[in-house]
């Protein structure tokens, strides 16, 4: 069975995916939960602040009209970016082909992971690691369109309000030194607190912030975008600094390495031989599954079953999601069981099993 990418997806999310995807990439390395350290909070609106804002489409055409007008926008057929960062040491990569046809493709990847997802544009796939290919909808299709659109979506605010459940300019902020206007973007089921910044001058996108409902608790980070180049009559950043305690310093910088313009035709998107015959075999009765997320053979996992290397970590991470309480509790498994299927055997799955197990004993 297909699954079709919309473009009005009600949980759609600019900054999400982005984080999503720097922390599979960071999936092998210690992540610990911290208090925000106020890096990723803006001031307070003051009441006199928010006299005069304009409308999301009156901003919208300022932010067009900024970045190179709609006529150059709609000439952008296809996009292919590459953005990296190191994090002490480890070099990340994040790639994102897009077409207007529907195309999407991502590829995340470090020492310690890598993720690909892609969609033809009815029908959305995914394989992490040296797993299997798996089809996917909802959430996990959403990422993919949503890291895949980031650099397009970021030039038209209009393009990210027609995607969300409501949007609004709540208010005339700084941002990073700047006059901005501050735009709330809520999603009918997300949870969390979404803010895109433009300069209040021109329009110009200067950044985001969120918070959100993590596995680790809660969570924020701000998304600082910079040196805007013209490509093709349009403008694109360059950099994105992440301010977020989930990185092991705080905050990194994604560079662009790699961005083109109308250089990828139709096959760059056409569904992996693997893929074509998921959706042959779509329709055919399931077999049982005999594993589940379960240990295959039923026996305990003991934290001695684990590498060496792996014990203080996953020890660490689970006091961590413990202390966030019950709701980061469920959270985290809801996504742990998810992923499991996707990790290919191995001292990686058997950590995240044990993980899943501990979990379930205080839910």
């Amino acid at each position: 069975m297909s699954k079709k990418i919309t473009s009005n997806m009600s949980r759609a999310r600019w900054a999400g995916p982005v984080t999503a995807g720097l922390m599979l990439a960071l999936a092998g390395a210690p992540v610990f939960a911290q208090n925000n350290n106020g890096n990723s909070e803006t001031k307070p609106a003051t009441q006199a602040s928010q006299e005069g804002l304009p409308s999301v489409d009156k901003l919208a055409e300022m932010t067009v009209e900024a970045v190179g007008g709609r006529e150059n926008i709609e000439k952008v057929k296809t996009l292919h970016t590459v953005m990296s960062m190191s994090v002490q040491g480890m070099a990340i990569t994040v790639e994102s082909k897009w077409s207007r046809d529907g195309g999407r493709f991502t590829k995340s990847g470090s020492p310690f992971s890598n993720e690909m997802r892609g969609t033809d544009g009815t029908t959305a796939w995914m394989k992490v690691g040296q797993g299997s290919y798996m089809l996917i909808d909802g959430a996990q299709a959403e990422q993919l369109h949503d890291q895949a659109s980031l650099h397009i979506e970021m030039l038209n605010p209009k393009k990210l309000s027609d995607r969300m459940e409501s949007s609004e300019v709540v208010a005339r902020e700084e941002f990073n030194g700047r006059m901005c206007y501050k735009v709330r973007f809520d999603s009918e089921d997300t949870e969390g607190e979404r803010h895109v910044f433009f300069d209040a001058s021109n329009g110009m996108p200067m950044g985001m912030s969120e918070t959100e409902q993590t596995p680790m608790g809660k969570q924020s980070a701000k998304f600082t975008l910079g040196d805007w180049k013209t490509i093709d009559g349009v403008k694109f950043f360059h950099t994105m600094t992440i301010e977020t305690p989930q990185l092991p310093d705080g905050s990194a910088e994604m560079k662009l390495t790699t961005l083109e313009v109308n250089t990828l035709d139709k096959d760059t998107f056409a569904l992996p031989a693997e893929v074509k015959e998921l959706v042959a075999n779509a329709d055919k009765p399931a077999e049982e599954d005999t594993g589940g997320n379960e240990v295959a053979s039923g026996d305990e996992i003991k934290l001695e079953d684990l590498p060496e290397a792996y014990r203080e970590r996953t020890k660490m991470m689970l006091e961590q999601v413990k202390q966030a309480g019950k709701e980061s509790i469920e959270v985290a498994l809801q996504q742990y069981e998810q992923v499991l299927p996707n990790i290919p055997e191995g001292n990686d799955k058997l950590t995240l099993q044990y993980i899943i197990q501990e979990l379930k004993k205080v839910k």
